[in-house]
């Protein structure tokens, strides 16, 4: 059954042209919603575009890069004069620049702040300064599992999506006397074209990967946008600061190199 949990309002979602935020489109786009989305590769919004056609509500694609913060406050603020409201925020857009800390520069560390933090700042602050007086909105922000454990090469990258999860719930409980609600989304490995392109195209390394996550397998980016919808929507109407990690209970995981369950006794006697 079809659900319309999102007929008649307007959501914006960044980074909507590939991935998690295409997956989060296009099931607004099916639940009703008049959707804006801002990325930089217009071909690929104009393919998302084409997608949308059939599907129950409309689709607005922009070719934006969210770093331009006067450009991304613009697009929020028009796009509520236009339909008149803005009840959802995604920000999704994605900025992943690895590296060990005795190598990475500044400017390498400070572009993971850039699109993760910064930009992320500008977004919700647009968008609370609309949904405040609106009195209703929910706005749900893109972090990582990266931002709760640690990891190698990631030191910069966890470091902003960190700032970003604390940044949210701040915010969370400054909107919540209005209605508005923030909540984060905190996925782990997902099948993504850029996952793929870095890793995952490597069948050795996607094993290494996966089998290092509790359900042995990758998320999908439809399965990541199921969350996001959820806490998106009405159905959440009571949850607010959350961070919801997606992520196939990575994040809650205590790492114990494998053993044979069925032979403890016989493991604990060779130590």
């Amino acid at each position: 059954m079809s659900r319309s949990r999102f007929e008649g309002k307007v959501a914006i979602v960044t980074g909507g042209s590939m991935g998690i935020g295409r997956s989060t489109v296009l099931q607004l786009v099916e639940e009703g919603a008049h959707v804006v989305s801002c990325a930089r590769r217009k071909p690929k919004l104009d393919e998302l575009e084409e997608a949308s056609k059939n599907l129950s509500g409309s689709f607005t694609g922009h070719e934006l890069d969210v770093g331009d913060t006067e450009g991304f406050a613009r697009l929020i603020n028009e796009t509520a004069h236009k339909y008149g409201r803005l009840d959802v925020l995604v920000n999704n857009a994605p900025s992943v620049i690895g590296g060990m800390v005795v190598d990475q520069t500044l400017d390498q560390w400070r572009s993971n702040f850039g699109i993760g933090v910064d930009s992320v700042f500008i977004g919700v602050q647009a968008a609370l300064r609309i949904m405040i007086p609106q009195g209703s909105g929910s706005i749900v922000n893109i972090s990582s599992v990266s931002s709760l454990r640690a990891g190698i090469a990631s030191g910069g990258y966890g470091a902003a999506k960190a700032a970003l999860n604390q940044f949210s719930l701040c915010a969370a409980m400054e909107a919540a006397p209005h209605n508005v609600r923030i909540n984060v989304v905190a996925p782990g490995a997902v099948e993504t074209p850029g996952l793929n392109a870095a890793t995952m195209k490597n069948e050795a390394v996607k094993k290494i990967i996966t089998d290092a996550i509790p359900m042995l397998r990758a998320a999908t980016a439809e399965e990541v946008a199921q969350a996001i919808c959820f806490l998106a929507s009405d159905d959440a109407s009571f949850i607010t600061g959350v961070v919801l990690p997606v992520d196939g209970g990575k994040a809650p995981q205590l790492y114990v190199p494998a053993f044979d369950i069925t032979n403890l006794d016989n493991q604990a006697k060779d130590r």
